[in-house]
């Protein structure tokens, strides 16, 4: 027994240009979250948000804050 293939008229029309120009659109206008980092001088752990008081790593008490994020370690060539 053969079984037809079964396919329904869909009357609505996708447009993918003005799709991806609306994703494009959005993309460009995020504005660019700061969230502080610090960095612990003796072991490099990176500790998000609030200062803490101590390393969870190796109980050093010695931490700067982190510039800015490193961009290129998320860039995708």
């Amino acid at each position: 027994m053969i079984t037809h293939r079964h396919t329904s008229y869909n009357p609505m029309e996708v447009n993918h240009e003005g799709t991806i120009q609306a994703v494009l659109t959005q993309l460009r206008s995020r504005q660019a979250v700061s969230i502080p980092r610090w960095v612990c001088d003796a072991c490099g752990m990176i500790h998000m948000g609030a200062r803490p008081q101590d390393c969870d790593s190796c109980g050093c008490r010695h931490l700067t804050q982190q510039a800015d994020a490193h961009w290129e370690m998320n860039a995708r060539w």
